[in-house]
């Protein structure tokens, strides 16, 4: 009894698939033509839109020197540039890149991930060669903001009187080294309490400090090579594509059982006015 009855079931699940696979063939015009129109209508715009070269590259920003004087900053120097700058509107976009602002679609200027001192930026452009000109434009327009002229003012005069320190300290040490050399040549002194080798490397320590003070500067810089895509970049096209593909195909299976639910409704009615 229940073989029979589980047969039953299969075989009435056949017959509606198979009445659900008659009604897409008898309407299969219909079928192909809601599913095509749409795709074909996206597919055209998607193509046919204008696509961007995209740039990208980080400039760096001079962090200034930690001294009991300037303490540490609650905000990193790049995060307030991202906060200064804000967001590049069209407004924005004529004032740093004048003539070319029609070409540049979008400018992102964002915080580093992990760093304190180095802004990333990206701009998508009509042609790659308009790139290059509007990260000078960004980098002077940054480096001509009244907020940051004032912090470069500041930094260069700290970096300026730490390095004037430095100098006199490393004077003060040869000095010293020359002074206990000489006596030890001399055999004035049969002990001492200073290792020459200790002044030596104290000497080095303080070369290397001045060094890396003197890169620092106050100016803004790209940081390694421009990076430009080769190809004009619209990742999204084919996921447009498919999207549209997805929703047209619901749409004319939707479609199609929903013409042939009226129909089917209409031959009802005409069929209960017929009978007497």
């Amino acid at each position: 009894m229940n073989t029979k009855s589980e047969n039953e079931i299969n075989s009435e699940e056949e017959i509606n698939l198979y009445d659900y696979w008659k009604v897409l063939v008898k309407r299969k015009k219909i079928l192909i033509g809601i599913f095509l129109i749409p795709l074909v209508i996206v597919t055209i715009i998607s193509f046919s839109a204008p696509r961007y070269y995209r740039g990208e590259a980080e400039i760096s920003y001079p962090v200034s020197p930690i001294s009991p004087i300037s303490p540490v900053p609650t905000v990193s120097p790049a995060a307030n540039i991202v906060k200064l700058i804000g967001v590049i509107d069209e407004t924005k976009k004529v004032k740093i890149f004048t003539k070319n602002s029609d070409a540049i679609k979008n400018v992102s200027v964002s915080l580093t991930k992990g760093s304190a001192d180095k802004v990333t930026i990206l701009v998508d452009a009509k042609t790659a060669d308009i790139i290059p000109q509007a990260f000078k434009g960004i980098v002077d327009y940054i480096s001509n903001m009244p907020e940051i002229k004032e912090e470069n003012a500041k930094i260069k005069e700290e970096n300026n009187l730490k390095m004037k320190h430095l100098i006199e300290a490393k004077k003060e040490n040869l000095i010293f080294l020359d002074q206990i050399t000489d006596m030890m040549k001399k055999r004035q002194i049969s002990f001492i309490s200073v290792n020459p080798a200790d002044l030596i490397k104290k000497d080095a320590d303080l070369s290397l400090e001045i060094m890396n003070l003197q890169k620092i500067g106050v100016n803004f810089g790209l940081l390694g090579p421009l990076s430009i895509s080769v190809q004009p970049s619209n990742s999204q096209i084919k996921q447009r594509i498919v999207v549209a593909g997805l929703l047209s195909l619901f749409a004319c299976i939707l479609g199609v059982f929903f013409l042939e639910y009226l129909d089917r409704m209409k031959a009802r009615k005409n069929k209960q006015r017929r009978q007497p």
